[in-house]
């Protein structure tokens, strides 16, 4: 998948845990992006792959291996029923708040004709409901299944007999810290777990696109597709920023300028309703969007 060399951070103004090493984020060659405390070197050439090795500490060989983005490891005494019981709890706190309510008000009033074209539902960026990602230092599993929660309570709207919608069995979740314990759980949830690239090419014009934890480099991918319906974010934030960068550092970037164009696009041919802060966990739903295309009925 194509990448820039500017990275994208999401900002959340939100403290986090002191650490006395220093946070890298690490681009994998398929697109993912990984945040680590680690020691790493890191090389690479503008147009060309990118290559990640990690240094040793208790030798002095020159050889490094390659840091892969590997499946979450789950605690050791993690059980399948426990995993779900987690993840029974965080559904029930997403549907009994406000956040939940204003989607779904949205859903019902102001989404029902683009709601109804859709044939598929594709999650990218999910992250792991069970594990660690190794070497990361934000403990994301709690934001995981709170989003994970979300999609299903949007499923399940979606397939209630009013809203004329027929996605059928076509959900399908990528992401590649999924563990099994992981995929177990969403394939209980009725999600199919699909690997990299798959989730890519199954998103079109008919596709709800479910991404509240894809990278920026996935989206300028994603979204000429044209998807009806888009939850993630937050799109106008980056545009901007990308402007205030154009405007002082950089202005003749032509990347840059044409990725600004595909988010800006996109933010001008849809409406938007930013969700209300999620109370339990500000971090899940920080400054998200539900993004929907006008649309007629066919």
């Amino acid at each position: 998948m194509p990448h820039t060399a500017r990275k994208y951070r999401r900002r959340t103004n939100l403290p986090g845990p002191a650490h006395s090493s220093k946070r890298v984020e690490i681009t994998e060659p398929s697109g993912w992006t990984h945040i680590t405390s680690r020691n790493l070197a890191i090389s690479s050439k503008r147009g060309g792959k990118k290559g990640f090795s990690q240094g040793d500490d208790n030798d002095n060989d020159d050889d490094d291996d390659e840091l892969q983005l590997l499946p979450a490891e789950a605690p050791p005494r993690l059980t399948l029923a426990e995993l779900k019981r987690q993840y029974e709890a965080h559904s029930q706190q997403w549907k009994s708040s406000q956040t939940w309510k204003r989607l779904q008000r949205a859903l019902q009033s102001q989404v029902g004709a683009v709601a109804r074209t859709l044939q598929n539902v594709v999650c990218i960026g999910l992250g792991s409901p069970s594990g660690f990602v190794r070497g990361g230092w934000v403990d994301r599993r709690s934001v995981a299944l709170y989003q994970l929660a979300a999609l299903v309570s949007v499923l399940d709207m979606l397939a209630q007999p009013d809203m004329g919608v027929h996605i059928n069995n076509n959900v399908y979740a990528q992401d590649p810290v999924f563990n099994e314990f992981d995929k177990q759980l969403l394939q209980s949830l009725g999600i199919t777990v699909v690997e990299h690239p798959t989730a890519f090419n199954l998103v079109n014009q008919h596709s709800f696109l479910y991404c509240p934890g894809a990278e920026r480099s996935h989206l300028e991918q994603l979204l000429p597709s044209s998807p009806g319906l888009v939850f993630g974010g937050p799109l106008e934030s980056a545009v901007s920023s990308d402007n205030d960068h154009n405007n002082n550092n950089n202005p003749d970037n032509d990347d840059e300028e044409e990725e600004q164009d595909v988010l800006a696009t996109f933010i001008r041919t849809r409406r938007s309703l930013q969700l209300p802060q999620f109370e339990p966990n500000v971090h899940a739903f920080w400054n998200m969007r539900l993004y929907w295309e006008e649309r007629e009925v066919e």
